[in-house]
C-alpha cells in the first residue's frame, strides 16, 4: 500500500515512515503544508493520504474542498492532534473515509489502513463517541433506529438484554451465521470493531427497539 503522510510537524515523518514499513506498506511522499499535497497529487498518485488538518498556507478542511470535485481522489483518513465535532462532520461530507487522533495512531492505524484500502470506513472509538453525542444533542440527530435495519435493532436490544448468541438466534429464528452476519453489518455501520462496543453505545445512547 502507498501512503502519502502530511502533518504540521516534519520530524514526525521518520516515525511515520518506520510504523508504514512495519505494516509492509510503502510512504511514497509527505509535506508539512496542505498546498504540498497538492502540488504532489499533479504528478503523483497513491493509495492513502494521512490527512492532517492543522497545517500552514492550506489546512486539512481546506485541502478536502480542493479535491473534492477531482475525478480521481486517493482514500483519505483524518490524523488530527486535536478535534472539533464540526470539523469531523465537516471532513466526512468532503469525503474523508476515517478520521483517528495522532495519540491513537499507534494502536489503530494498521486496521484504519486496511478497512479503508478495501473501501470501507474508520473512526476511531473516539471519533464514534463524539459523532453520536453530537446527533443526539440535535433536532434532526440521526438515531440507531434510523441506522439500523429492523432484524439488527432486534438482535441488537436482545444483545443489549444480555441475552447470549444461542439465545438471540432462537428467539429471533435464525442461525449463528446469520447472526454474526448482523453483528458485522451493525458493526460497521456504527463504525466500531467489536460487539461489546455495540452494546455499550446502544446502552449509552439509551437505544430501546421495543
Amino acid at each position: 500500500m502507498k501512503v502519502f503522510v502530511t502533518d504540521d510537524h516534519d520530524l514526525i515523518f521518520s516515525a511515520y515512515e518506520s510504523l508504514l514499513k512495519s505494516y509492509g506498506h510503502t510512504m511514497v511522499g509527505a509535506s508539512k503544508t496542505g498546498q504540498g499535497l497538492i502540488d504532489w497529487l499533479e504528478n503523483n498518485t497513491c493509495d492513502i493520504i494521512l490527512l492532517d488538518l492543522s497545517m500552514p498556507e492550506m489546512n486539512g478542511i481546506d485541502v478536502l474542498k480542493e479535491l473534492f470535485d477531482n475525478e480521481y481522489v486517493p482514500n483519505i483518513i483524518i490524523v488530527s492532534g486535536s478535534y472539533d465535532v464540526k470539523q469531523i462532520q465537516e471532513s466526512i461530507l468532503l469525503g474523508a473515509k476515517g478520521f483517528i487522533l495522532k495519540s491513537e495512531v499507534q494502536n489503530v492505524l494498521g486496521e484504519a489502513l486496511e478497512k479503508v484500502n478495501h473501501g470501507r470506513k474508520f473512526f476511531s472509538d473516539t471519533i464514534v463517541d463524539e459523532i453520536i453525542l453530537r446527533q443526539l444533542e440535535e433536532d434532526n440527530m440521526i438515531t440507531f433506529e434510523d441506522i439500523l435495519s429492523d432484524r439488527e435493532a432486534q438482535a441488537l436490544q436482545l444483545m443489549t438484554e444480555n441475552f447470549d448468541t444461542d439465545e438471540i438466534c432462537e428467539e429471533m429464528e435464525i442461525t449463528k451465521s446469520s447472526f454474526h452476519t448482523l453483528t458485522a453489518r451493525m458493526r460497521d455501520k456504527i463504525g466500531v470493531r467489536k460487539n461489546i462496543r455495540l452494546v455499550v453505545l446502544a446502552i449509552k445512547h439509551r437505544f430501546n427497539f421495543r
